[in-house]
């Protein structure tokens, strides 16, 4: 399926499809589903790891002119910045983070647990459903035991 059509809003999934998207897609189509407020913090999360010149790796360096246009030193996004980044973009730059740090990517289930803009989104439900999978197989790798196991 081609990136276009999985992240544009005009053209929702059925649930089942969502089930054929790859992680960074997923996140393309959640942070449609959004508002601005939560695109930022969504946004800030998954640049975490990343240092400018890794930012003005991908992309084009749209993420590194971003960061360097930001409000202040804390908010490094503008608002208007975070919503109106293609969601593309997105998936491109969630691609490059789950090569320098995945667990970035997984620490994004918090956010998907805890958002209730978020509650009902069948796409925000099939990423949370691969993260936590993909954390669970991570520990199992560890030899660490799912919480309740014996």
């Amino acid at each position: 399926m081609p990136i276009q059509q999985i992240t544009q809003k005009a053209t929702p999934l059925a649930p089942g499809q969502y089930q054929k998207l790859e992680v960074a897609e997923l996140v393309g189509v959640v942070y449609t589903e959004i508002p601005p407020v939560e695109q930022r913090h969504l946004l800030s999360q998954i640049l975490k790891p990343l240092g400018l010149l890794s930012l003005a790796a991908v992309a084009n360096g749209v993420f590194a002119r971003l960061w360097l246009r930001g409000d202040s030193q804390h908010e490094h996004l503008r608002l208007d910045d975070a919503h109106n980044l293609p969601p593309g973009d997105i998936v491109t730059l969630v691609h490059f983070v789950q090569q320098v740090s995945a667990e970035t990517i997984e620490g994004l289930a918090s956010t998907l647990c805890t958002s209730p803009t978020l509650v009902g989104s069948a796409a925000a439900a099939a990423l949370l459903r691969v993260l936590m999978r993909r954390i669970q197989a991570r520990r199992e790798r560890r030899g660490l035991r799912p919480a309740g196991a014996h």
